[in-house]
């Protein structure tokens, strides 16, 4: 190819290109404003929901109510203090300002309407007092469409919402109520918070809340447990529908009796969808049964992210005005125009390229191909990358090693802990025996005597199968934080020395030396390599009761208790590994250990049959039914191959057993199974 031909080529290219620039300017300069579908029923959403924030602001003023300008500069009167005894959870303050816009009522109709919705249509609402800026907005949207909601507030609220107990959700509804705003209000009430009991508050936080539900006249929807919770939440829609299908699910907020789990917040998509995609749900709330059944839902929850994906702002410091974003108006390029313009440069393109490309065909058929030889090397470089994705993956952990031989013990306070270090002599070795292939690591402490200086040294010698490994000297100073548990003497900072233990079983022996007169003491530590595999609780479909453990140290664990009449039974889709973590219930007056076997059953055949021995616990109790005790923990691993399964577990002997379980499932099955 001449020089002269390649650089006209070069213009040919430049010309094009500035030609395409030309024409997008064009179309850019002659864009216009068009108003997006819906457009009269989102303003009169926005100016419903507009209406409503000025109510409470005003009626803020004249309760004479200092509004916090700092955290709420809208002074809307909607954002809550960050602390009070009916706050239940940690609260973002920017998604709380991000929902003060009457424009979200708008974003609300959009969805609705793309549901299909009509006016009369049932939907079921499940509102937090978390956000009582989009609860605003989605009761306006409602009334706008007339549509026919059925709606469950769970009162108690995170930080910055609707939390003060004098001006919750509820009493923002009556107000609204007394001045006109709003005819929608609330069916019925649970507390919110943990298990939607009010868990994690305290008895005088749950008293407010039961004030704030008697004084607005709503029925209180109370419950024994989360899976309870559930339940009565969902017989309760069915109820006031009377046999009608809901055309719509909503719901604002974290309620978990309405998304299930706090791990289902990563699973649950914001916005519309009529389809939640496929995940072994850690626990199906509300809105994932009614997803089950073929309803729409709107999730409310990532709101950031919402308004950002939609055109609205985000926290901003002032109150948008209804119709502002591209909801409402959207910047759109004219469509006469535009087919125009490609019309002309796609022609432009074909009558100018076509000589050159015809031109170019021998340049690209004798073009060189890539060696046949980089091909190994690429497969090799993607192998490499393959194996640091999967060995970043691992995490390392380090397990004390206990000593063969010890000459002696010191206690050490550090970081509020109380640790136990063997004490290192010069003359009699310290003594572990470790088995490898691994890593090991060996850390010491100098313990100052009387009369050291502020800076001592001290030499650490380390042996394997009594051959000399390693020797290291180490220069400390004292360590203000660091001391004895007696308070005796100072200590130093820890030091560190690593070593590779070979194949097969080893003897480590630890000497030390010092021209100081206080001591040193170490710790031997082994390396564990293993998967992260952390797990999280997974709930059944059918047991016979749930079953709340308590220790002696306060904690307590969720159980679901079987018989041999009543199995336990869940769904799940592989692959993935479940741990099912059982424990044999004992009457108080029986003594001794009790053998009990557990059979489980893949896809109604039997799979397997584990045996265990178990023996009764006097450090747990069940607080709802004394007359029983927990025994000790039993795991049995349960390996579930790809697709969707359904398991039962049987007790088959005693014949009169009773078994509490608790099923785990790792955290990185949740997602969607193919």
């Amino acid at each position: 190819m001449s020089w002269r031909l390649d650089n006209r080529r070069k213009f040919i290219l430049l010309g094009l290109a500035a030609a395409a620039l030309l024409l997008q300017a064009l179309l850019d300069q002659t864009r216009a404003p068009v108003r997006q579908r819906d457009y009269e029923l989102k303003m009169a959403a926005a100016i419903k929901a507009e209406r409503a924030f000025a109510t409470v602001r005003r009626h803020r003023d004249l309760e004479d109510v200092d509004v916090d300008l700092v955290n709420d500069p809208a002074g809307t009167g909607l954002i809550g203090p960050e602390f009070s005894l009916i706050t239940n959870a940690r609260g973002d303050l920017e998604a709380k300002l991000t929902t003060l816009n009457p424009n979200f009522a708008g974003l609300m109709v959009q969805f609705f309407r793309q549901a299909g919705l009509s006016p009369g249509d049932p939907v079921a609402v499940a509102l937090s007092g978390s956000f009582p800026g989009m609860n605003i907005c989605v009761y306006a949207a409602l009334e706008t469409l007339e549509l026919r909601p059925v709606i469950v507030t769970s009162v108690g609220a995170s930080m910055w919402g609707g939390n003060d107990p004098q001006f919750t959700w509820l009493d923002m509804e009556s107000l609204f109520f007394n001045e006109g705003v709003f005819h929608t209000r609330s069916a019925a009430a649970t507390y919110g918070g943990g298990n939607d009991m009010g868990r994690g508050l305290s008895p005088g936080g749950r008293g407010l809340i039961q004030q704030a539900i008697d004084r607005n006249d709503v029925p209180l929807l109370a419950s024994d447990n989360i899976e309870d919770a559930i339940i009565k939440r969902m017989g309760f829609y069915e109820q006031e529908v009377r046999g009608r299908p809901y055309r719509l699910y909503i719901n604002v907020g974290g309620g978990v009796a309405s998304i299930g789990s706090s791990h289902n917040r990563l699973l649950l998509p914001t916005g519309l969808n009529f389809d939640l995609g496929a995940h072994n749900w850690p626990r199906k709330g509300s809105l994932i049964l009614f997803a089950e059944k073929g309803v729409p839902t709107v999730h409310l929850l990532g709101i950031t992210d919402l308004a950002q994906a939609h055109g609205l702002p985000v926290a901003p410091d002032y109150l948008p005005q209804p119709g502002e974003g591209d909801i409402f108006v959207k910047q759109m390029y004219r469509f006469p125009l535009a087919a125009a313009a490609l019309f002309v440069y796609c022609l432009a393109c074909v009558l100018i390229l076509a000589p050159e490309i015809r031109a170019g065909l021998f340049d690209r058929i004798t073009r060189r191909r890539t060696p046949i030889r980089v091909l190994p090397l690429l497969v090799l470089v993607l192998l490499s990358a393959s194996l640091v994705s999967a060995d970043a993956r691992a995490e390392t952990k380090w397990l004390s090693v206990d000593p063969t031989h010890a000459e002696g013990s010191v206690c050490i306070t550090s970081s509020g802990r109380d640790i136990e270090y063997e004490v290192l002599r010069t003359a009699s070795a310290t003594s572990y025996r470790i088995n490898g292939p691994r890593r090991g690591k060996l850390v010491s402490r100098y313990l100052f005597g009387p009369g050291d200086p502020l800076t001592q040294s001290y030499t650490v010698t380390i042996l394997v199968d009594g051959a000399e490994f390693l020797r290291r000297t180490f220069t400390v100073k004292r360590h203000e934080t660091t001391v004895t548990c007696d308070q005796g003497p100072e200590v130093s900072p820890l030091e560190r020395v690593y070593l590779s233990i070979g194949k097969g079983s080893h003897v480590v022996e630890v000497l030390a030396e010092t021209t100081g007169s206080g001591e040193i003491c170490a710790r031997l530590f082994r390396e564990s390599k293993r998967k992260s595999t952390r797990t999280v609780p997974y709930a059944p479909e059918q047991y016979l009761e749930l079953a709340t453990m308590q220790f002696e140290s306060g904690s307590q664990s969720t159980y679901y208790r079987f018989e041999a009449g009543t199995p336990l039974v869940f769904a799940v889709s592989g692959p993935t590994d479940l741990e099912v973590r059982t424990r044999l219930d004992f009457d108080k007056t029986m003594n001794g250990s009790q053998n009990y076997s557990l059979e489980v059953l893949l896809d109604d055949s039997s799979w397997k049959v584990f045996h265990f021995s178990a023996e009764k616990l006097t450090t747990a109790f069940y607080p709802d039914q004394l007359d029983l005790l927990p025994g000790n923990r039993q795991k049995l691993k349960i390996p579930v191959p790809p697709g969707p399964h359904r398991f039962e577990i049987r007790c088959v002997r005693p014949e009169a057993c009773g078994v509490a379980a608790q099923i785990r499932i790792p955290e990185s099955d949740l997602e969607g199974r193919r």
